[in-house]
């Protein structure tokens, strides 16, 4: 090959041919080694070995340092149950990701039967949202002296005292059962019944309701009023039916009712 010919680089590649004279020098290409050459172990090792310690380290991090522990408790929804009651439920210092929302929530129904439902948020990095439904407060329950709350599904919520709740449907039960919170006590029949005298019964008869009680059974209600008598009705049947059958009543007898008047039999009315 002549000196002064131009030397390609392609052209002697796999080759150990070299130029004479030329002024180029080549290196050999680079081997990739599976191994490390110098202590004999995988090239990836040391950096699994990495990722390994930073994972560890993350994980750590998250579910044990002092950053992510439980310091700031908010409580929404809630208006018949304290805040207080609610956040008893959670000891502060847990961590956000270990804490154990089911049976938080488990918890604080089961301590407070008014509350309905419960839904609890994670909030980074150390706060947890509550969000409770309460039960709707219907009827305040007389009995042996104590008063209950009573909630839409009849179920008595929590005992009050007797000035709570002046504008609820008070019922005076004159047997003294035994009532145990977060028992079924009333049936929700009982209820919607006892709200649509409360709403109707002025418009029917223009007499004011003064009280509701009950003698043996929650099949029957005694209603007093401000005219001087009280209503006898029955819980399982029609209240519009009844109230007319009252109403008729009143009109035709009124100036003879001086005790009572019973309308809880189909068809009939009696008064005293």
């Amino acid at each position: 090959m002549r000196s002064n010919e131009k030397y390609s680089y392609s052209k002697y590649r796999n080759t150990d041919a070299r130029p004479t004279g030329s002024g180029k020098i080549f290196v050999a290409p680079k081997v990739k080694y599976s191994y490390n050459p110098i202590i004999n172990l995988p090239a990836k090792f040391w950096g699994n070995i990495g990722l390994l310690f930073l994972l560890l380290v993350g994980a750590w991090f998250i579910f044990y340092s002092k950053y992510f522990r439980i310091s700031d408790i908010i409580v929404e929804g809630n208006s018949l149950v304290l805040s207080e009651q609610i956040s008893k439920n959670v000891n502060l210092g847990q961590n956000v990701f270990r804490f154990n929302i089911a049976s938080t929530r488990e918890k604080i129904i089961s301590s407070n039967p008014i509350i309905a439902d419960v839904a609890i948020y994670r909030g980074i990095p150390n706060a947890l949202k509550i969000v409770v439904l309460e039960r709707k407060p219907q009827v305040v329950w007389q009995s042996a002296g104590n008063y209950y709350l009573v909630d839409d599904a009849g179920i008595a919520d929590k005992q009050i005292a007797a000035s709570d709740y002046p504008n609820l449907i008070h019922v005076s039960d004159q047997k003294n059962m035994t009532v145990q919170i977060g028992e079924q006590l009333l049936s929700p029949g009982f209820i919607n019944f006892a709200k649509n005298i409360q709403a109707k019964f002025f418009d029917q008869t223009n007499i004011h309701l003064t009280g509701y009680y009950i003698t043996e059974t929650t099949f029957d209600l005694y209603v007093q009023t401000d005219g001087g008598f009280y209503v006898k009705f029955d819980t399982t049947r029609s209240v519009d039916k009844q109230l007319t059958d009252l109403k008729d009543i009143i009109v035709a007898y009124r100036p003879n009712i001086h005790e009572y008047v019973d309308v809880r039999i189909n068809g009939w009315a009696y008064y005293k």
